[in-house]
């Protein structure tokens, strides 16, 4: 028993030992590699982003605060965007399982979630301001949300397009439709939101059964909504006062896939209403632009075409349809673009059409808004690739430029590169903002300035100095 015990503890004291002599070489080794970090250390070895684009006057604010009202992930795709008479910028989410509402409040430089929006998931270029400030939004079914397509179907005539209807269709099956709400700003506003709290919202009705509210503009006077659904492609006119809805029916005669989406039908996705005569305007067959006249109750055809790929030189029935509209106040100069990615100025009493160009060679103009520098800002890009920021100048000749990608970098406290954007909007200050809509988007703000670099790009950036002809060889990078 004796000689048990003496050798368990012979065997307790060479495992400490050992123990020890492992402890003191891990010691050692983390010593000599802090010493060589000591004598190889040099003040300028920090390596700083230095991206070759300009950075400076582009910033970004996440949507509400972190383990308070921040708004999820998964629901924070930025899909609408309005500029508001009383100075703030509203927007609408889309998502997975919810819809939100928020604004920036530019007085505390941050987003404010305003709550959910009623048990909705989608809101698409859907918000629009009436009398008195209170907020029109127009809801539906998240446009990104994965459209399940049949593999196997008869090969025919049109065969592709078929089915894809018909899974569109199924898509919307068994769905109530789009709503319209009321929201007041200056009550809704001095609530305080959690991530659960509700919107305070007045719920105005269905206006077209089984779709979504896919675009929407007002008539001068505030009393009526114009607005076209999805996938249905129907034109309708809502009275605000009496909550009902006069539906004109499907205005495109045939169902079109232009893309550059793989699963959407072409749509327009905007409208726009004449202060003057309150004629509406939107896109239909073949590209033509087409009128709705308040005096004759009905849809006209124009003689304005929009700029684009047509069926004639592809395999597929295709026209361009509207993106966005701008209007220009100091000029009257109105604007459209198409999906295509075109940018086109309408000449509404002549019914004439000047194509003004394309910013870019990928198809998609997402976003576009009139600035308070006397140029228009657009965002381009198709899905899945990456958006930019480009204006145009509206005084003088005509020139595109670019602003570059939306990517922000304040290293080393924070950063981000974003990809997808589809709604803009500008502040009373002549800020730009940009909603990303992506997976926890958040709201881009960019600020107009004439000085940019000499020839567009950061001269500091390394691969930028090698490939200027002014460099005589590899220049190191100057901080």
């Amino acid at each position: 028993m004796d000689m048990k015990k003496n050798i368990n503890i012979d065997l307790s004291v060479l495992n400490l030992q050992t123990g020890n002599y492992l402890k003191s070489i891990v010691l050692m080794k983390y010593t000599l590699v802090f010493i060589m970090l000591m004598f190889s250390f040099d003040g300028n070895a920090q390596q700083w982003a230095n991206p070759h684009f300009d950075t400076h006057r582009l910033d970004y604010r996440e949507l509400g605060y972190p383990t308070q009202n921040l708004i999820p992930a998964d629901n924070a795709y930025i899909t609408s965007l309005l500029s508001h008479s009383n100075g703030f910028i509203y927007g609408a989410t889309s998502g997975k399982t919810q819809s939100y509402l928020f604004f920036y409040n530019r007085f505390i430089n941050k987003v404010r979630p305003l709550g959910k929006i009623a048990d909705e998931k989608g809101v698409y270029h859907g918000l629009i301001e009436g009398k008195d400030g209170e907020i029109f939004i127009g809801t539906g079914k998240n446009m990104f949300a994965h459209v399940k397509l049949t593999q196997d179907f008869p090969v025919e005539y049109e065969g592709i397009e078929k089915q894809l209807w018909q899974d569109i269709k199924k898509h919307y099956e068994g769905y109530e439709g789009g709503h319209i709400y009321r929201y007041n700003p200056k009550s809704g506003d001095q609530v305080r939101y959690e991530n659960d709290s509700e919107c305070p919202l007045e719920d105005l009705g269905i206006p077209v059964p089984g779709n979504t509210v896919y675009a929407m503009t007002m008539n001068p006077e505030k009393t009526k909504i114009y607005g076209i659904s999805y996938p249905d492609s129907h034109f309708f006119i809502f009275d605000i006062k009496t909550k009902t809805t006069i539906d004109l029916g499907d205005f495109q005669t045939r169902k079109v896939y232009g893309g550059p989406e793989k699963t959407w039908r072409s749509v327009p996705r905007a409208l726009y209403c004449d202060s003057e005569t309150g004629n509406v305007y939107t896109s239909g067959d073949n590209g033509y632009i087409l009128k709705y006249s308040p005096k004759t109750e009905k849809l006209e055809m124009t003689w304005m075409r929009l700029p684009g790929e047509y069926w004639e030189g592809l395999k597929s029935w295709d026209y361009p349809i509207v993106e966005n509209f701008a209007y220009d106040e100091k000029t009257g100069r109105l604007f459209t673009s198409t999906h295509d990615g075109y940018l086109v100025e309408l000449d509404l009493e002549n019914e004439k059409v000047d194509v003004l160009g394309k910013p870019r060679i990928m198809r998609r103009m997402r976003a576009m808004a009139v600035g308070k520098d006397d140029k228009l800002y657009m965002i381009t890009g198709e899905p899945e690739q990456f958006s930019k920021l480009h204006s145009f100048n509206l005084t003088g000749k005509g020139v595109f430029r670019e602003l570059g990608p939306f990517s922000v970098y304040r290293s080393p406290y924070y950063a981000k590169r974003a990809w997808q954007f589809d709604a803009m909007a500008v502040g009373p200050d002549g800020t730009i903002f940009c909603g990303e809509s992506e997976r926890r988007g958040c709201l881009f703000m960019y600020f107009p300035s004439d000085a940019e670099f000499k020839g567009t790009l950061n001269p500091t950036n390394p691969v930028i100095q090698r490939q200027r002809k002014d460099t005589p060889g590899l220049i190191q990078e100057a901080l």
